[in-house]
């Protein structure tokens, strides 16, 4: 297409050349003639004027068709013939009115060629105006300031698409539509004030494609100020434009990305620091390593010279910055000074490695150290130091689970010791109930002897008995004891819970009574009544009251006080053991009902876990804690209470 328009250009401009060159020949024919017939006439006739002065219309006539060498050359023959005829009409001595006529005429033949020689060359300039308007790439036109177009030129036509012809005499906002990004009227009032305007806008053209234009507007005015006209240039810079969004798009779509990465993202610049490392080598360091760690006060200098540049959202929240503003400005305030993860990451930089990690601490706004692993990616080239972004991700989840992790691996492998003394005791009550069985079974038989004459003793009789009861009791407490621990189910029955409690404190009263330590019963559950099994709840309460005693004798300038209360409240037992010992301290109530936690020096740290176990089987609960008066520890068991729940109904 453009081929073709090129093609036709260029014969319009043939054709317009030959009847250019037509009209040109018959104008200096013309002026030919009419130059003889003015000679003729000044020569042949007695006319008393200055004919002469006619040759005037033979220099305007070829003033347009030539050069100003041609105008020169002709008005230079217009003299010869004005001469020639006044010396050929007059003889000397010339009269006075002849030689003025003569003057006058050379004179006005002068003054217009000096005038004609001054329009060729200001036409001729013109002239290279216009040929380059016409080559210019640019779309140039020119309009008044009514907005009706004077002049458009070919860069015109094939930027708007519409000829000259069309153009010329029309509003240009009938050609096409503009879009002014603040308006028409801000550009006009622009152009009005300073003489001039540019900027971009979008055009809509002819055949409704858009396309976004770089224009420039002059305006000329004359000798009174007056707008004459406007010359409006244009360049079509949809390419740039659309070259210029993308990348936009594509810092927006950056920015987005590196203000809400989950990672902590922050700029550095390397440059000084590249330069110091230069020129540490350029004095001869060859061994970088050594001289660092016999220079520490150089890494300390190099530390401080990386400036941070930026930082993301998620930088700002990890060391608690409100904004970038107020962020660290140097690497060095933001590493601690027993960083030593910066010594390799100055080899790295060095050696021109193409990445860095480490692990090392960052210190917060409030001076807090914070574990993280950071990440840098250097230029292969060695170039663009001043932008290398560090990625930085927080360890204190990881360290934390971690640590969780190893607290879970010491419960499990506590749970195991567990559940292996669950297999030994069961093991031992097994062993135990053989030879036990065999006691009550000598025992039995001494009873048999005793009482065949020679007559039987009655205190013996009576020992003997308490012996066997005894040993009745041991296997039932072992035998109960295989059944907590293991996966057997024990038979539940009514438990009065005040007499069973009554009993447990009688077996410990010599105890009780040697380390003088004064009991309170506060017994006022007496109609309560338990579902569960008699013997492990009172192993439950001789294991609290023998921690109990353990607690009193520990300290030596408390009062020995033991008290005991029950009281059933809103359908539960509770049941109260408080001492005045030396309390838990620091230790936490919960902690102590784990296996193998023990106050005790040489405790294995199982009574209170047996202790919960028991209470758990029996669906209740018990808590530990210090005294109100921090005087001691207290121990709260709560049971569901049958008697409460049977009233209830």
């Amino acid at each position: 297409m453009a081929a073709v328009e090129k093609t036709t250009l260029s014969q319009n401009i043939r054709r317009e050349e030959h009847t250019a060159m037509k009209t040109d020949r018959l104008r200096w024919a013309i002026a030919i003639v009419l130059a003889i017939i003015i000679f003729l006439i000044d020569t042949l006739t007695s006319i008393g004027s200055a004919v002469a002065i006619a040759y005037v219309l033979v220099i305007v006539m070829i003033a347009d068709i030539t050069d100003a060498r041609g105008i020169k050359l002709t008005a230079g023959a217009c003299g010869f013939l004005s001469i020639a005829s006044f010396l050929y009409v007059h003889a000397p001595p010339f009269d006075a009115a002849g030689v003025l006529r003569l003057l006058f005429s050379l004179s006005a033949n002068a003054m217009t060629t000096l005038l004609a020689v001054e329009r060729s060359q200001d036409q001729k300039a013109l002239e290279i105006q216009a040929r380059l308007l016409e080559m210019a790439r640019a779309a140039i036109f020119l309009r008044n300031e009514k907005g009706v177009v004077i002049q458009w030129s070919r860069g015109a036509e094939l930027l708007y698409g519409v000829k000259a012809e069309d153009a010329v005499g029309r509003q240009v906002e009938d050609l096409f539509q503009m879009h002014f990004p603040r308006g028409r009227r801000h550009a006009e009032h622009a152009l009005y004030s300073s003489g001039h305007w540019e900027g971009e806008l979008e055009v809509t053209l002819p055949d409704g494609r858009k396309c976004f234009l770089f224009s420039r507007w002059r305006l000329d005015l004359d000798s009174n100020r007056t707008p004459i006209s406007i010359l409006e240039t244009a360049i079509d810079v949809s390419e740039r434009k659309a070259a210029e969004l993308a990348i936009q798009a594509s810092e927006t779509r950056y920015h987005t990305i590196f203000q809400t990465l989950a990672v902590a993202i922050w700029e550095h610049d390397f440059t000084a620091v590249k330069a110091e490392l230069l020129a540490l080598r350029a004095s001869g360091v060859t061994h970088l390593r050594n001289y660092l760690d016999d220079h520490p006060e150089f890494v300390a200098r190099t530390r401080q010279l990386v400036r941070i540049t930026d930082v993301n959202q998620t930088a700002l929240k990890l060391l608690d910055f409100p904004s970038k503003a107020q962020f660290h400005s140097h690497l060095g305030t933001l590493l601690p000074e027993t960083d030593e993860s910066f010594v390799s990451c100055l080899i790295a930089l060095d050696e021109e490695l193409e990445s860095f990690t480490a692990e090392t601490t960052v210190v917060d706004r409030r001076g807090t150290k914070i574990p993280v692993v950071v990440s840098l990616n250097f230029p292969a080239d060695g170039k663009g130091l001043d932008r290398i972004q560090g990625s930085v991700i927080d360890l204190r989840e990881r360290l934390e689970f971690e640590v969780a992790k190893e607290s879970f691996r010491r419960d499990l492998e506590q749970a195991a010791r567990v559940a292996m003394v669950g297999e030994i005791s069961a093991s031992i009550a097994h062993e135990v109930n053989q030879p036990l069985a065999a006691i009550t079974t000598f025992i039995n038989a001494a009873q048999s002897w005793l009482k065949h004459d020679p007559p039987n003793l009655e205190e013996t009789r009576l020992a003997l008995d308490d012996a066997a009861l005894s040993v009745d009791l041991a296997a039932h407490v072992i035998k109960r004891v295989r059944i907590l621990l293991g996966n057997t189910q024990w038979d539940a029955a009514d438990v009065a819970v005040d007499p069973a409690l009554t009993e447990a404190i009688h077996l410990r009263r010599p105890e009780l009574t040697a380390q003088d330590i004064r009991l309170v019963l506060k017994l006022d559950a007496q109609a309560a009544v338990v579902v569960g099994d008699k013997v492990l709840l009172q192993q439950a309460f001789l294991n609290i009251i023998s921690n109990a005693i353990h607690a009193i004798t520990s300290s030596a300038t408390r009062p020995k006080v033991l008290t005991i209360s029950t009281m059933v409240e809103s359908g539960c037992l509770k049941i109260r053991f408080e001492d005045s010992g030396t309390g838990l301290g620091s230790q936490v109530g919960e902690e102590l009902f784990k296996p193998f936690r023990s106050t005790k020096t040489n405790g294995m740290g199982l009574g209170l876990a047996m202790c919960r176990s028991i209470i758990s089987a029996h669906h209740g609960t018990i808590t530990i804690s210090n005294a109100p008066s921090d005087s001691g520890a207290v121990v709260e068991i709560e049971l569901p209470c049958k008697a409460a729940e049977n009233e209830a109904a």
